[in-house]
């Protein structure tokens, strides 16, 4: 089973190669056949494939091979376990196999040997591609000879496979996702009614003047009788429209509020139209417009209204038409109502006649049962039956009723009463249409579609809510689908009923029971409200959409950042650790190096020096980690103060010089002449950044070597320069020297090298300051040169009277105690303070020094935190309860040097807290400032 590693940089620039040539491939096959390509020419092997599983993870189809032609074609369905009995197994596990030689594997029978036999192979790596548990897919590398893969070629293999397949599935989704653009596209344009989206434009004082079309539908151009408009300009297609069209439009795009209304266009022809405008939201002034040509309807409309006119002129108070017929079915008289309706083509008995009869079920009649031949017989029929006839070329629909006339109990006759419903069977027949239309498309979509009336209590589901719940449509109508939602979500679904009130959007997310699977699936769950011309709701119109895949693909991206965090944090722990437990085994061995130095030990002087100089340079590397884990925890914490740059810098020289020089190196200092650099920093950070430029200037520069240093005012910046004539680095990689343990190496270099985290540390320092830092090069052997810009401040500086230490007074003996679990710590600072000529006790844990602590009675106490059994908190707790009465100097060691580390220590009784390895310059430092001065 493979071990996975991370790539080393090649394999880093096949990578970055495979994810730019993938994201421009739109097809999933090409995908692979890339990637194959791009893989098989990197390692050099002769074929490289793609193979997806079937649902039983034991056979695999190949899909894409890219070979040199050295291998036969591996063509059909393969079994697992004809390559092996636990292939099969071990790749359903997720494991990934590589064979350096299948001659040599054991455990095949001969129909498994015969398999590689005859398809050549003879070393091979085989990756599982596994989703969510499921086994997909194999990404496999072959050759026809035997091959040793390197572990970095199996990390490689793995790589490319899972981001190919993950582009895969990324091109399989876009594709899905163009085919439902173009099936919401052909829904647009089957639209019967016209419709276009124009962008509303306004003129300095804010009014509509204009408007351009920016999409149109296949109707428009019927209903609008304008054509290629998309993209242009109203006025530049009809320039005579009036003027009220804009400001409707405008009305509708600047309020938010949708308009529907009927209106004339005299610069369209004098066309009338049907409009319903309303705004796109967060797209500008953009306005949807929803219309139909009503001019034939309007012109019908009005010439009804004028024989209305005509027929009240007549007989003012007779709203229908009336008829007198007799008992042979003959009309004798009819007023200009039924003649307007039905002129002399009356209804008659007559088994030719031109009319057609229905009852209010639509079952066509005969002239027995039409109503006149019905009140000849006695009965009195109301207007229900519906004529239906062809005049003039015109389609009419008369609803006609009929009363008997009697006389001495005898019928008479009768009087017919009728009503032209022509325009009520037109709209009925288009509301029919429509809605088989909307039927049509509710069932051809993937939304659960639904109505409802207030509050959310349902009217109306689509058949997709019971194919997917299995609920009843009757069931849902109220509050019913209540029940398919999951418990958990139903309070606050209702919630989002009451929030959309009168004026809102109804949104929600919730869980929907899945009839066939019985498990929840999360939609989202959207309405809108219907309003009638006076703007009141009418009912709401709503959709549940599938939005499951969006929330695992969100739980998988939260999930992704929570592991990423965790893995910083570790890391960041681990650097913290590393520093610390670095410190103990150093601080003895410094002490102990500058005890031999101060003693004078003449024979031996250079090779201390040159200890000292390695255990330096150790500590240092100690303290860049603990920077580094205080940068990336956000934790570094600067001390900043107006200070003039240069007196940093001549520290920054001081600190570095000896390195310098031991390197053989010249120093060219130019800092610019005062006044010129004041800036709010911390002096120790800074210093710290500019003695790592010129330590690197140093450790990357040949004997002997120039370094130089220079500083300038640069407008409101100071600006400081570190260059050298040494090895310098390659262009394109100049950007990669301030990341973390970032090293660039070159061929044939042994120069001194560190863990790579300096420059880290002064970048990151140098923008913690408000500044930046740069690295240029020309190039291998041209040097290189840093460049540090800090911004400037005007507030003046303490004079050097104010900055002066008052003078150090002459030492005398003291009873000082160490207190420390690692022996040779303790007993290294004890050796050290004797030689200096105090009185030292020394004890190894917490409970040995209370021992002694009483009758020693030290006036300083130097004790580590971190001790077993008694830790040193507990300790120093203990001796200030000993010592109430009298002076006693408790100073903290400890290899954690946080704030809030130190903070702890305080509130223990301690007067100091010092990091180890600690300086013997800093404990004559800190035995001055509290022995010295009592």
């Amino acid at each position: 089973m493979l071990d996975p590693r991370s790539p080393d940089a090649g394999s880093q620039s096949v990578l970055l190669a495979l994810e730019d040539g993938i994201r421009r491939i739109r097809d999933a096959r090409q995908v692979m056949a890339f990637a194959a390509e791009h893989l098989a020419r990197h390692l050099g092997v002769d074929r490289v494939c793609y193979a997806e599983m079937d649902k039983a993870g034991e056979r695999f189809a190949l899909q894409v091979e890219y070979s040199s032609g050295r291998l036969p074609a591996l063509t059909g369905q393969h079994r697992l376990d004809a390559f092996g009995d636990s292939v099969g197994e071990a790749m359903r596990r997720g494991e990934s196999l590589s064979c350096d030689d299948t001659h040599a594997l054991a455990g095949l029978n001969e129909v498994q040997r015969r398999t590689y036999r005859d398809s050549g192979i003879r070393a091979h790596i085989s990756v599982p591609l596994v989703r969510e548990g499921d086994f997909k897919a194999i990404l496999a590398v072959h050759h026809a000879e035997p091959r040793a893969w390197t572990a970095d070629e199996l990390a490689l293999v793995r790589d490319v496979g899972d981001r190919t397949w993950e582009a895969v599935l990324r091109t399989r989704v876009a594709v899905e996702l163009r085919r439902s653009e173009a099936r919401f596209r052909q829904l647009f344009e089957s639209i019967d009614q016209g419709f276009c989206i124009i962008d509303v434009a306004f003129d300095g004082d804010g009014h509509a003047y204009d408007y351009r079309f920016m999409e149109v539908n296949a109707a428009f151009s019927r209903h609008s009788g304008l054509s290629d408009v998309a993209g242009r300009r109203m006025r530049e297609v009809a320039a005579d429209l009036e003027p009220s069209w804009y400001e409707l439009y405008g009305e509708v795009a600047r309020t938010g509020e949708p308009r529907r209304f009927e209106k004339q266009a005299m610069g369209l022809g004098g066309r009338w139209f049907e409009v319903y405008a309303f705004p796109l939201e967060d797209i500008g002034h953009q306005v949807g417009v929803l219309f139909s040509d009503i001019s034939e309807r309007r012109r019908i409309s009005e010439a009804v209204r004028e024989s209305q006119v005509q027929l009240a002129a007549v007989i003012e108070h007779v709203p229908v038409g009336i008829g007198l017929f007799d008992t042979q079915g003959h009309y004798l008289m009819t007023n200009p109502r039924l003649q307007e309706l039905v002129g002399d083509v009356l209804p008659s008995r007559d088994p030719r006649s031109r009319w057609r009869a229905y009852d209010a079920d639509g079952r066509l009649l005969s002239p027995a049962e039409y109503p006149s031949s019905r009140a000849l017989r006695g009965e009195t029929v109301p207007p229900t039956v519906d004529f239906h006839i062809y005049l003039d070329g015109q389609e009419r629909w008369i609803v006609f009723g009929a009363v008997p006339l009697w006389r001495d109990g005898v019928v008479i006759g009768g009087i017919s009463v009728a009503q032209d419903i022509t325009e009520r069977r037109r709209v009925e027949s288009a509301l029919r249409e429509s809605e088989w239309r909307l039927s049509t498309l509710i069932e051809g979509i993937p939304q659960l579609v639904w109505r409802s009336s207030d509050r959310g209590h349902w009217t109306w589901a689509s058949p997709q809510w019971e194919q997917f719940t299995g609920q009843d449509p009757a069931a849902a109508v109220g509050l019913g689908w209540l029940e398919a939602i999951h418990p958990e979500d139903r309070t606050a679904t209702l919630s989002a009923w009451e929030q959309a009130g009168e004026g809102g959007v109804m949104a929600v997310e919730h869980r929907v029971r899945h009839a066939r699977s019985g498990s929840y699936v999360w939609h989202s769950t959207r309405s809108r409200p219907l309003r009638d011309p006076q703007g009141r709701i009418v009912e709401w119109l709503g959709t549940t959409t599938d939005i499951q895949q969006f929330k695992e693909l969100q739980a998988r991206q939260r999930e992704l950042l929570e592991q990423q965090a965790e893995q910083n944090r570790r890391k960041d722990e681990f650097l913290a650790i590393l520093a610390h437990e670095l410190r103990n085994p150093l601080a003895p061995l410094r002490t102990t190096l500058e005890l031999l130095v101060e003693a004078g030990e003449a024979p031996f002087a250079r090779s201390l020096t040159r200890m000292q100089r390695q255990v330096d340079h150790m500590v240092r590397l100690v303290e860049d980690l603990l920077e580094v884990s205080r940068i990336t925890r956000g934790t570094i914490e600067l001390r900043r103060e107006p200070l003039d740059l240069n007196e940093v810098l001549k520290v920054a020289i001081d600190t570095s010089r000896p390195w310098i020089e031991q390197a053989g190196h010249t120093l060219d200092i130019a800092l610019s002449p005062p006044p010129c650099c004041l800036v709010d920093g911390d002096p120790v950070r800074l210093a710290q950044v500019f003695s790592n430029l010129l330590n690197n200037a140093a450790k990357f520069t040949h004997a002997p070597g120039r370094i130089a240093l220079a500083s300038e005012r640069v407008g409101d910046r100071v600006r400081v320069t570190v260059s050298d004539n040494g090895v310098g680095m390659p262009a394109e990689r100049i950007g990669e020297i301030f990341n973390l343990f970032s090293q660039i190496r070159q061929e044939k270099q042994q120069m001194l090298s560190g863990l790579g985290i300096g420059l880290t540390l002064v970048r990151s320092i140098v923008e913690l300051h408000g500044g930046r830092v740069t690295a240029h090069s020309d190039g291998i052997g041209q040097g290189s040169r840093f460049e540090v810009e800090l911004p400037l401040i005007t507030t003046d500086i303490p004079g050097d009277d104010d900055m002066a230490n008052p003078q150090m007074q002459a030492r005398s003996r003291h009873r000082i105690m160490v207190v420390d679990d690692n022996r040779d710590a303790a007993d290294a600072v004890a050796e050290y303070l004797e030689f200096a000529g105090h009185e030292v006790a020394v004890a190894y844990d917490g409970e040995s020094a209370l021992a002694r602590f009483v009758g020693f009675a030290p006036e300083m106490v130097l004790m580590d935190l971190g001790m077993p059994g008694l830790s040193g908190y507990e300790t120093a707790t203990r001796m200030r309860a000993l010592r109430k009465d009298a002076p006693l100097t408790l100073v903290a060691l400890s290899g954690w040097t946080h704030e809030d580390d130190k903070r702890r220590s305080r509130e223990a009784g301690f007067d100091a807290h010092l990091a180890k390895p600690v300086e013997v310059a800093t404990l004559r430092r800190l035995m001055s400032e509290y022995l010295e001065a009592t």
